[in-house]
């Protein structure tokens, strides 16, 4: 990741491509989550893009890119709310505010890895797990819904989480979250 924020550094469209590609669906997400409209997230988003393009020497690491753009992000998202004169309570000089923020980019991250994992499993597998897991559908309902057997479904289902561990193998979140299923 180094070699990205060195290119990104000097300016290669390539590298700010990358970094783009990596976390503009992530802090979409997260602006989402204050402006609750998604064409306006998108353009906050990709404002805080041309903020960092233009301010690229200041990076050293990927990590304070990343924490500039969050805070960038969520700072835009604030102002517009503010603009629009919707109240926002936030004291950030509290130790919650802070844990809260923490908190949410945390999640935004831990949903992206997932769903770039899921992107990854053959479409059946994908559907069913995503159906089975994480809608709730019973299995009877699924097997109905796309014209399989029951049997399909808690195989395809298995197949998905096996998948999943061997992706997030060495991950001891990931591989705890999916022994739970």
């Amino acid at each position: 990741m180094d070699a990205l924020i060195s290119e990104f550094r000097k300016g290669r469209l390539e590298a700010f491509e990358a970094i783009f590609h990596q976390l503009y669906p992530r802090l979409c997400a997260f602006s989402l989550k204050y402006v609750k409209k998604s064409e306006l997230a998108e353009e906050i988003v990709g404002d805080s893009f041309i903020i960092i393009w233009e301010r690229r020497d200041n990076f050293d690491n990927l990590q304070s890119l990343k924490s500039y753009l969050y805070t960038t992000v969520r700072n835009a998202s604030l102002d517009h709310l503010k603009k629009k004169g919707e109240v926002v309570a936030l004291d950030t000089d509290q130790p919650d505010a802070t844990l809260n923020k923490e908190y949410a980019i945390i999640e935004e991250e831990t949903h992206s890895m997932l769903y770039q994992a899921l992107d990854s499993l053959p479409y059946k597998c994908r559907r069913v797990f995503e159906m089975s897991c994480l809608d709730g559908v019973k299995y009877q309902d699924i097997a109905d819904e796309m014209q399989i057997s029951l049997n399909t479904v808690k195989s395809q289902r298995a197949r998905a989480i096996q998948l999943l561990k061997d992706h997030f193998k060495g991950n001891s979140f990931y591989s705890l979250l999916l022994s739970t299923l």
